[in-house]
């Protein structure tokens, strides 16, 4: 066992794969969900509490069965606004049955490429001249998925476990998370909430920063193994991020999700790395996984944050 976390540590891209260490100087959460009572209209949207939206939203979320996301990853701000490489991983996954389809898709000079897929832990390459697939090599068979979902949202989730993770990361000193204020907005023609997300970084007794590692911390207390439940998060970067999604203003459920990391430098944080996030719905996984061979991309323009 110790061989197998020692491995999965060294390939994982994300800290929830890593051995976390003890959450430090934490107490027994006492708050509960913040409650969120109704619809949110133009009528309404002044008097919405954010917070109360946005965990509203992740509780929701938290509990889909499947989750289907395409993500974008660019190492720094001037790579996602050249988009000379723009990779795209599709992932679908569901939690009741632990079945899986992952794709690798690169848009590159004008062409779009699908080079590989996953499905249900058997690798598969495709040669787009032969239009063939071959037994290959992908990241994405990785037990932990480390592209799945969008950093931040686990899904998979009983109502109790959700709201177990909610009120940990509602404790004083665990409350990382904070939102702004909402507002509708008009994107490709539908309407949206768009809600923004501050992430910051708390220290802890011994001046250590932590972010993103609360989330992992909180998801340890539902009780599923991240190696059999994958919940990859976000890089704990020290410094936060400014993160912003866009929610079906029905179902309140995430569409879209724009995250703009930040780094600690000794002038203050500088922005980092940049993540796009699609929400794919309504999510299932296909009958024939190897017959759709479409290089997707996101459907949401790149300047929508």
């Amino acid at each position: 066992m110790k061989r197998i976390l020692l491995a999965v540590c060294t390939l994982a891209v994300t800290a929830a794969a890593c051995a976390s260490p003890a959450a430090p100087n934490r107490v027994r959460p006492v708050e509960t969900r913040p409650a969120f009572d109704g619809s949110v209209t133009r009528a309404n949207i002044d008097q919405v509490d954010p917070n109360a939206l946005f965990w509203e939203m992740f509780y929701r979320q938290a509990q889909q069965p499947v989750l289907h996301t395409r993500r974008e990853y660019f190492g720094s701000p001037d790579l996602a606004a050249q988009r000379r490489m723009v990779k795209v991983h599709d992932e679908i996954y569901d939690f009741r049955t632990r079945r899986y389809v992952g794709a690798s898709i690169e848009h590159w000079r004008g062409t779009s490429t699908l080079w590989g897929k996953c499905v249900d832990d058997v690798e598969h390459d495709y040669s787009p001249s032969r239009q063939t697939w071959s037994p290959g090599s992908s990241p994405l068979c990785k037990p932990y998925r480390p592209f799945l979902g969008d950093g931040i949202i686990p899904a998979g989730l009983t109502a109790d476990q959700a709201t177990t993770m909610i009120s940990q990361l509602n404790v004083e000193s665990w409350r990382f998370l904070v939102a702004e204020n909402p507002s509708l907005v008009e994107v490709n023609g539908k309407t949206y909430l768009r809600l923004p997300v501050r992430a910051r970084a708390l220290p802890d007794a011994e001046g250590r920063l932590w972010d993103m590692q609360h989330l992992i911390w909180a998801f340890q207390k539902t009780g599923p193994n991240v190696m059999e439940h994958p919940f990859p998060t976000a890089d704990n970067t020290k410094a936060g991020a400014d993160i912003v999604y866009y929610l079906n203003p029905e179902s309140l459920l995430p569409a879209y999700m724009f995250r703009q990391a930040f780094r600690p430098s000794d002038a203050g944080p500088k922005p980092d790395a940049v993540t796009r996030v699609e929400y794919v719905r309504p999510a299932a996984l296909p009958d024939a996984p190897l017959a759709d061979t479409t290089p997707w991309a996101l459907s949401w323009a790149p300047d929508v944050r």
